[in-house]
């Protein structure tokens, strides 16, 4: 008997019985156990959790019991189906003892439809398993986190009260410092990320009721290391598909290319454009207080003639000093010493 007859035979049965026809997970069930494969198999290749396959596995076994009048377990599916003689029956040509209803029949058209159908459904598996293979060697080489959650909601109101992991890439399980075998059916408040981040928690709770994706970034800091991540939800039945990606050397070469273009390159104090941007917004700041403001602006005297007696590396250490005694009379966090250049009457940054 084929697995496609018995496939048949019981979605005829199933739908005859309960109105409902097999869902995909179940025929992946049915399929897996005739090959003698376990649920973990099915649990894989369907990026769901084992436990959830066994619960969807226990239900279908229950209704088939019902069904056949006789107990059905994965151990002996095969067999019940044979001990009912379903292979002689899951494919019976129509009954031809009633012209007048079925008219004639010719048995070769009725063996090379089946012969068809068999070969789509062979066509329909290869292309699934292409597809399944395509996928797992994305999601396995992806250098992204990418994780499948489904909702796990409070059982007397409803609300979402966590996130239990479906499917795991081996990249976020590894920024969670686990094993993928490890993340499935775990929960997503047991990672010390969402724990210190409840606001982020709570927007992947609105991408789940509101149906509207979330791309936004995240600083987290551990043990004074800094790190950024990239995060993207979309939502996916009552749960979210879930992408993570380090930005953190990116966000660090942002960091320092914006304090490259503040910072004077000779003295290391801030440089013209970064006072013209501080004072206007103490300026602004002060103004809305009704408070003073100090401006101190030191000007070295005679500085040219330094130069032309002792040289341009000289005057370059002489500055270099001046800058950092300055700098170091700035008590205040809210201070700024800054280099204001000036050649003739052109300031420059």
């Amino acid at each position: 008997m084929l697995i496609e007859e018995a496939l048949k035979f019981i979605e005829t049965i199933s739908y005859t019985n309960t109105g409902k026809e097999l869902n995909s997970i179940e025929k992946e069930i049915l399929k897996a156990v005739w090959n003698n494969q376990t649920y973990s198999t099915v649990a894989k290749n369907s990026y769901l959790s084992a436990g959830y396959i066994k619960d969807v596995a226990y239900k279908l076994w229950k209704q088939l019991s019902e069904i056949l009048g006789e107990k059905v377990t994965k151990t002996n599916l095969r067999l019940v189906l044979e001990k009912n003689s379903v292979a002689s029956n899951t494919y019976l040509p129509p009954d031809i003892s009633d012209n007048s209803t079925t008219g004639d029949f010719d048995s070769k058209d009725y063996i090379s439809q089946l012969q068809l159908e068999i070969q789509e459904l062979k066509q329909t598996k290869e292309i699934l398993y292409q597809s399944r293979a395509f996928l797992e060697s994305v999601l396995n080489t992806s250098l992204d986190g990418i994780a499948a959650l489904q909702a796990v909601r409070d059982s007397s109101i409803g609300n979402i009260t966590d996130f239990r992991f479906l499917m795991a890439n081996p990249a976020i399980a590894k920024l969670f410092y686990s094993k993928e075998e490890d993340l499935i059916g775990d929960f997503l408040l047991k990672n010390k990320i969402f724990q210190d981040n409840s606001s982020l928690f709570d927007s992947l709770i609105q991408v789940v009721e509101t149906r509207k994706p979330l791309n936004q970034e995240l600083y987290y800091e551990t043990e004074n290391i800094q790190n950024w991540y990239q995060i993207i939800a979309v939502s996916l039945g009552d749960g979210i598909t879930f992408t993570i990606r380090d930005i953190t050397q990116t966000k660090l070469l942002e960091l320092e290319l914006t304090r490259q273009a503040r910072i004077d390159s000779l003295t290391n104090i801030a440089n013209r454009r970064r006072f013209d941007e501080y004072l206007e917004q103490e300026w602004q700041r002060y103004k809305r207080e009704k408070l003073p403001i100090s401006l101190i602006l030191c000007e070295i005297k005679d500085f040219e003639s330094y130069k032309n007696v002792y040289g341009n590396q000289k005057s370059d250490e002489f500055l270099i000093e001046i800058a950092q005694v300055i700098n170091n009379c700035a008590k205040r966090a809210i201070d700024l010493v800054a280099r204001y250049r000036v050649i003739g009457n052109i300031s420059l940054p």
